[in-house]
Formats: structure tokens, sequence, C-alpha cells
């Protein structure tokens, strides 16, 4: 699926032919794409459309597992939050209530989303953020747009007390047990606290467990990044979260690692690794933020360059308005000429890609 080394070695060989260094150029809405590299984003764009799924993949949805061709003809956006909150200096120690918030503000912002393509969202909540799984059903019921839920673990500062004396092994079971009878359709957001260097002792036992928990389930994983929130926050930390899944036999291909665009990265070096061991790259807080939005669109336009539309995934990471990565990020896109296949490879292959999985039988 995606561009094939073929595919990438044309592209390198048009732009040679063309005389141009980088090919950015070729792709701002000042100087439109020539015909042959215009040629071959669209015929790329639509190779990567021809998506194929394992004999019996489905995606889970809170309501019920669907068929990942049921998803063809919709946004997705991989990355947000309908319900629950969170309080970085009030939760440590401390399982949160299920949110008791009225959920009618968001069936409108989620019903505006879906007038405007989206068809599927997937909350990166979970109980140690106060996520009340019924208000997701809810949702869902009331807007008619699929809802994934998630599992897991968010930061050091979120855990409940309990995780301190768990293993990884005791995470992964439980969490497995958590998945079968919540219906998650993923485990996410799992992240690193935005004030240190590295892992805590528990934040990668925790991440440890999840990669345990995958194996058991087969669900995919999107992570959190403190990219952008912390002071000394490595470039390498997505590549560091990799290597912990990696450690206990996660498949890369499985794994989303978020809040990529964040980083200071205009070359995409670190997501260019990312996307070369075969993880998909999360961009999910597409607006606002350190990094100037036009700088994530030089970021993209250079991870494409090295022939990776197939890795990238889009969302906003957002309580409210579902319409920033559909309405206010991918017109930047457009602008910088990227074609509408491009664009659905991006908001429907792709994520569908990264959701759609074959159940295991604990």
């Amino acid at each position: 699926m995606g561009y094939s080394r073929a595919a990438r070695l044309s592209r390198r060989q048009a732009i040679r032919l063309l005389g141009v260094g980088s090919g950015l150029g070729l792709l701002s809405a000042a100087r439109p794409a020539a015909p042959l590299l215009a040629a071959f984003w669209q015929a790329g764009s639509s190779t990567a459309r021809n998506v194929t799924f394992p004999r019996d993949a489905i995606i889970r949805t809170i309501l019920k597992d669907l068929a990942p061709e049921v998803l063809a003809n919709g946004d997705i956006l991989f990355h947000e939050h309908l319900d629950g909150v969170y309080s970085r200096t009030e939760r440590q120690f401390k399982l949160p209530p299920p949110s008791t918030a009225d959920i009618g503000p968001v069936v409108e912002d989620v019903k505006d989303a879906a007038r405007n393509g989206v068809i599927c969202i997937v909350d990166g909540g979970h109980p140690d953020m106060g996520v009340n799984y019924e208000h997701l059903k809810q949702i869902s019921m009331q807007t008619g747009v699929h809802v994934v839920a998630s599992g897991g673990y968010y930061v050091q500062s979120t855990y409940p007390a309990e995780i301190s004396s768990m293993s990884d092994d005791q995470i992964a079971e439980s969490l497995a047990r958590e998945a079968t009878a919540g219906r998650y359709g993923a485990f996410g957001e799992i992240g690193q606290s935005p004030d240190g260097a590295d892992f805590t002792p528990d934040e990668r036992k925790v991440f440890r467990g999840v990669g345990k928990a995958h194996l058991k389930t087969n669900l995919p994983i999107f992570t959190h990044n403190a990219y952008g929130t912390g002071p000394n926050v490595p470039r390498e930390a997505a590549l560091r979260q990799l290597d912990v899944f990696a450690s206990v036999g996660v498949n890369p291909q499985r794994i989303a690692v978020g809040h990529t665009c964040c980083l200071d990265d205009p070359k995409a070096e670190i997501i260019k690794q990312l996307a070369k061991r075969g993880a998909f790259v999360g961009f999910d807080r597409v607006t606002g933020g350190r990094v100037p939005d036009d700088q994530k669109v030089t970021m993209i336009l250079a991870f494409l360059e090295a022939g990776y539309v197939d890795h990238l995934l889009l969302s906003s990471d957002t309580r409210k308005d579902y319409n920033k990565t559909t309405k206010v990020f991918v017109p930047r896109l457009r602008a910088a000429g990227l074609k509408e296949e491009t664009i659905h490879t991006i908001l429907v292959d792709n994520p569908r890609r990264f959701l759609a999985f074959v159940p295991k039988k604990l």
C-alpha cells in the first residue's frame, strides 16, 4: 500500500529532469506543479487509495464493529477528545470519577463536523482522564458519527496509585480485559510527562504494558509526545517511544506517534525516521502551538517528498470545534498544491489502515 520504491524513484527522477532542488517550490500555490510532477502526485495518490485489509479485519467503534470499507467515504479524525477532563496538578494518584458534564455542546460540534464530511472520530481519553464511555455512546447515537473509544494511561501525574506496584505484564492483562469489556478500538493517547528528558520508570513500564496488551488484542496504539509543551524534551523522544514498544515485540506499523507536528523539524528528519521504520506519524495538533502552521505545512511537504504519504495522520486533539483539521488546516495543504487524491489518502485511507485490526480472543 502507498508509494512503492519504484514510485519514489520516479518522483526523484522527475524532479531531476525538471531541474529542481528540493521540489517544494513545485508544490506552492504561487507556482503550480508542472504536468509531469502533477501526474505523479495523482498517480501516486491513486495507488495509495487502492487499500486492502487483512481478512477479518474490523474497525471497532463503541457501538459496533465495522468493515473498514464502511468508512471509505468520509474523513476520519484519529485523535480528538469528546469527553473527560484533565488537570496535571490535581490528578496524581487519583482516579477521577467519570465525567458528568453536559454533552449537548459536544453533540452540536460533532454534528457540525459531520456536515463538513467527518464520518468517524477517535476519542483519545480513558479513565485516568475522567472519560465517561456512556457519553461517547450517546454522542455517537445522537450525531450518527462513528466514535472509536480508547483506553490506557496518559502520563505519570494521572496514573492511579496501583500502577506503581503493578508489573508491565499485570498492566497488559488489565488493559486487555478492559479493552474487551469497554469496546476499545485503540490504546491511546499513551504519553510521557512534559517536565523531563526521558520516561519516568512508571511511564516506561506503562509503555511496555500497553505494548504487551496490544500483542494480546491487536489493537492499534497512538501516543502523546511533549513536543511543544516540555522544556527538556529531546528531539529523539518520538524514536524512543517506538524503541520501547519494539522492545516487547510491537510492529511499528501498528503505532501512531503523536504530536510530531509540535517538533521544530522543518526538514522532517525525525518523522522520516519514524516512517522509515514503519510507524504512522501523527500531526494531531494541526493548528496553533509553538510551531507555526506554515512550518507544519513545510514539514508535511518534506515528508511527502520523501515518499511517505501513506504514513501521515491528521487531527487536532481538541475538545471543541472538530472542524480545525478539515476546514482550517487542510485548506493550507490544498493551497500548497496537494491534490484531492492525496488528501483523501491522508484523511480517509491512512486512518482506516491504522485503525483496522483482526481481533484476538483472550
